[in-house]
C-alpha cells in the first residue's frame, strides 16, 4: 500500500528531473541541440527532453517495464507521449546516437599512445509473444540453444580507456516466427530503411557500420572482430579499402580448409600451422606463440586456389594458452606488428563483452515490452545513449565501476528530492501545525520555542499520522475497482 505521502514524494521525483545533475549532464551533451539537429522535434505537449528525462529515471530505478514505471510514479499521463515518440516514423534514432557518441569523443579525445579501435560483435535479444513483430528464430552459440527475438549486432568505438556503442541492428532472421505480426510502416520512413537494413547478411550490415563509422568521422586505427565476420566481402573491404584508410583488420580466424598463399603453395590453417615452426614462450604468462606472413585470397572469384585473386598480405599468428589444448590464430594486416603486439590490440576486443554486460545489467536493456519493431530501436538507442553518458562520467572517475557511478549520481538525485520535498512538506503542514499549538494553549512564540519537541510529537502522532493513515485508507478505497460500498 503507498501513503500519499509516498505518492507525493514520487510526484516530486518525476516534476523535478529539471533541477536534478540529470539535467547538467543533458546540458554538457547539448541534447537540445543534438535533437533538433537530428530531427527529432515537437510542436506541442511534453517536451523530449521530458521524457528522457523519466526514462533515465525509469534506468535508474531498474523497473520491470517502462509502463510500470511510470505507473509506479503516478505518471500515466506520460504513457501516450511516450508511446508517440517511440513509434515516431520520421525520428532518426540511429543519427541521434551518433550524434551522442560524437559529443562524448569530443569530451574524452583519443589517447595518442593508445589507438582507437572499431569492435563489431553480436547477441541475443529474446523476445516472447508469437505475435511481435519481425520475429525470428536464432541460435545463440554460447548458450547452444535456440531463441526467439533478434540478433542485435552492435558497432562499439574505444578511444583507447573506454568503449562506447556507436551503432546497432535489430538483425531479422530468415526463420520467422510462425503468425509473427507483419509490419507496415511506411517507404523512406525510418523504421521501414531499419527493417530493410535488418534483413541483408551479417556481413552486409557489418560493413555498412564500417563505412558509416567512417563517413560519421570517427577515426579508429584498427578494425577488430571474432572469426564469425570472416569472408571474402570483409577482407576485400579491408584490402580494398580501409588499408588505403590508415585503418587494419585484427580478426581471429577459423581453422578451417581456406585456402592462403605461402611460399608459392597453397595451404590450409592447419598446415600454416606446421609451417610456422618451433613456439616462443612469454615470460610470465608462459603462452607459447609463432607467424608467419602470407597471401589472402579472394575465394569469391574462383573455385580453386589457383583461380583465386590475391587480395594482399596478412600476419597469421598462432598462440597456445597453457591450459589449452588447441591451438588460436588471430590474422593482422599490419604485418609490422610483433605477435605480442597483435594479441594485446585483439584482446581489446572484450570491450564490446562489457558493453553487452552494462547494457543488460544495469540499462534496461530488455526493459521494453512492445512487441513492434520500431519502438524497440527507439528504445535501446535512447538507452545507449544513456551508457554514453555515464562512460562520459566514469572517465572522470576511472577506479569506479558503471555501476557504482549510477548509484551515486541516483543518490545525488534522491538528495536533491529530499530537500524539495522537505520544504514542500513544511510549506504544506506548517499553518496546522501552528493552529494545533494554538489549540492546545500555547500563544506565544517563546512557549512554542521552550516547548517545541512536545509540541511537535503530539501534532506527527494525534493529528498528522492519523490524517495519513485516513487518507491511505481512502486511497486504497478508491483505488479499488471491485469493491462496493455495504
Amino acid at each position: 500500500m503507498d501513503y500519499p505521502r509516498l505518492a507525493q514524494f514520487s510526484q516530486v521525483k518525476s516534476s523535478s528531473l529539471v533541477q536534478s545533475n540529470a539535467n547538467k549532464l543533458f546540458t554538457k551533451f547539448k541534447m537540445h541541440r543534438l535533437l533538433n539537429d537530428a530531427g527529432i522535434v515537437k510542436d506541442k505537449g511534453y517536451s523530449l527532453i521530458e521524457m528522457l528525462f523519466m526514462m533515465l529515471l525509469l534506468v535508474l530505478e531498474t523497473h520491470n517495464s517502462v509502463f510500470a514505471g511510470i505507473s509506479r510514479l503516478g505518471k500515466e499521463k506520460l504513457k501516450t507521449p511516450l508511446n508517440n515518440m517511440l513509434n515516431h516514423e520520421h525520428y532518426n534514432w540511429r543519427r541521434m546516437l551518433y550524434a551522442v557518441a560524437r559529443r562524448f569523443a569530443q569530451l574524452c579525445p583519443v589517447q595518442p599512445d593508445k589507438p582507437s579501435v572499431l569492435i563489431i560483435d553480436d547477441t541475443s535479444r529474446e523476445k516472447t509473444g508469437r505475435k511481435g513483430e519481425n520475429l525470428s528464430w536464432f541460435y545463440d552459440h554460447c548458450l547452444h540453444k535456440n531463441f526467439m527475438g533478434f540478433q542485435v549486432i552492435m558497432a562499439v568505438w574505444s578511444n583507447g580507456r573506454t568503449a562506447i556503442p556507436l551503432d546497432f541492428e535489430l538483425k531479422i532472421g530468415k526463420k520467422r516466427v510462425k503468425h509473427a505480426s507483419k509490419t507496415h510502416y511506411h517507404k523512406g520512413t525510418h523504421p521501414e530503411q531499419r527493417e530493410r537494413m535488418a534483413k541483408q547478411k551479417k556481413i552486409k550490415i557489418t560493413t555498412q557500420f564500417v563505412k558509416r563509422a567512417i563517413q560519421r568521422r570517427f577515426k579508429f586505427r584498427y578494425l577488430l572482430w571474432d572469426s564469425w565476420f570472416n569472408c571474402s566481402d570483409s577482407f576485400r573491404l579491408v584490402f580494398t579499402e580501409l588499408r588505403q584508410k590508415g585503418i587494419d583488420l585484427v580478426a581471429m580466424l577459423k581453422r578451417d580448409g581456406q585456402m592462403y598463399l605461402y611460399q608459392g603453395q597453397f595451404l590450409t590453417i592447419k598446415e600454416l600451422y606446421h609451417k610456422a615452426g618451433k613456439w616462443t614462450k612469454h615470460q610470465g604468462t608462459e603462452i607459447k606463440y609463432k607467424s608467419l606472413l602470407v597471401t589472402v585470397l579472394d575465394k569469391a572469384t574462383g573455385a580453386k586456389p589457383e583461380k583465386q585473386n590475391a587480395l594482399g598480405q596478412a600476419k597469421l599468428c598462432f598462440y597456445k594458452y597453457p591450459t589449452a589444448k588447441h591451438f588460436k590464430v588471430i590474422v593482422s594486416t599490419q604485418t609490422e606488428l610483433t605477435e605480442w603486439e597483435v594479441l594485446s590490440i585483439y584482446l581489446r576486443r572484450w570491450a564490446v563483452e562489457v558493453v553487452f554486460k552494462d547494457l543488460k545489467q544495469h540499462f534496461g536493456y530488455a526493459q521494453s515490452k512492445s512487441s513492434k519493431y520500431a519502438p524497440q530501436i527507439a528504445d535501446l538507442s535512447i538507452r545507449c545513449m544513456f551508457y554514453i553518458m555515464f562512460c562520459y562520467l566514469q572517465e572522470g572517475q576511472p577506479e569506479k565501476s558503471k555501476s557504482q557511478i549510477m548509484l551515486e549520481f541516483y543518490n545525488e538525485m534522491q538528495e536533491t528530492w529530499l530537500d524539495m520535498f522537505g520544504n514542500l512538506f513544511l510549506y504544506e503542514n506548517g499553518k496546522d501545525f501552528l493552529n494545533f499549538a494554538l489549540e492546545l494553549g500555547y500563544t506565544g512564540i517563546i512557549d512554542l520555542i521552550k516547548f517545541y519537541d512536545t509540541i511537535f510529537h503530539k501534532f506527527m502522532v494525534e493529528s498528522f499520522e492519523h490524517d495519513k493513515i485516513e487518507e491511505a485508507d481512502n486511497l486504497a478505497f478508491s483505488k479499488s475497482p471491485y469493491r462496493k460500498a455495504v
